[in-house]
């Protein structure tokens, strides 16, 4: 059994002869009695302080748990959103790279078909303005083929028709009235000269001053340079 304090005090020693001097003994025993109530109250004082520490150190080690179970939670947790954002991201990325690829392919396709439809068109245009241009080009050759044609044909009837006009028939048809009257009918010869030249004459000037020229077809001019009686009757004609 633990000694006490009230044990020391309380305690009695028997007396012998030439002992220790009781006053002493007392007084000694008062002091070791105080002294060991200091002790005790110390020893009190440090358990209870030692029993308020063990309550922290198991609050602490309890918190220190607690905090490493959420800094395991927190860690987990991080550790899947982490995990989630990546795949997350990745499928992002992902996504905008095959909406990027899709839309780079539509517009190379359609960039593609404008250009092939534009060189389609463009070959179209130059095509058609080729067959024009030929086209213009051989009806301009076969204009001047007729119109060289025409030339040669009009210069041979213009050449015919003067041959035609410096023939012996038209001297002959163009003498005056008169030369066919007998030398021996002198003064009618004279007469009739006389009168038919000053008609010639004004008939000439009224023609030419004021009649229309007569249009005179193709046909007609090269029939009329072969036969110049056909001449003389073309001429007599009304132009009405």
């Amino acid at each position: 059994m633990a000694l006490t304090p009230l044990d020391i005090q309380n305690k009695n020693f028997s007396t012998k002869m030439r002992g220790y001097n009781q006053d002493d003994v007392d007084d000694f025993l008062d002091q070791v009695t105080k002294d060991y109530e200091d002790s005790l109250q110390k020893t009190r004082e440090l358990e209870k302080s030692l029993k308020h520490a063990e309550e922290k150190l198991q609050y602490f080690n309890e918190l220190k748990d607690a905090l490493n179970q959420s800094i395991i939670v927190a860690q987990d947790t991080a550790d899947k959103v982490k995990t989630s954002a990546n795949k997350e991201s990745e499928v992002i990325v992902t996504s905008a790279e095959n909406t990027a690829n899709e839309m780079i392919s539509s517009a190379e396709k359609r960039s593609s078909n404008l250009i092939t439809s534009a060189e389609e068109k463009a070959k179209e245009i130059l095509t058609d303005a080729t067959d024009r241009a030929r086209q213009l080009a051989a009806e301009t050759d076969d204009l001047k083929k007729k119109t060289r044609v025409f030339h040669q044909r009009l210069s041979l009837m213009l050449e015919a028709q003067l041959e035609q006009v410096k023939s012996e028939e038209w001297n002959e048809l163009l003498k005056p009235f008169s030369s066919y009257v007998s030398d021996s009918h002198t003064v009618i010869k004279e007469v009739l000269a006389g009168e038919l030249d000053n008609r010639d004459d004004v008939v000439v000037e009224t023609t030419l001053t004021e009649e229309e020229p007569t249009t005179i077809d193709e046909p007609t001019l090269e029939k009329v340079a072969m036969d110049p009686k056909a001449m003389l009757d073309l001429l007599n004609k009304d132009p009405k």
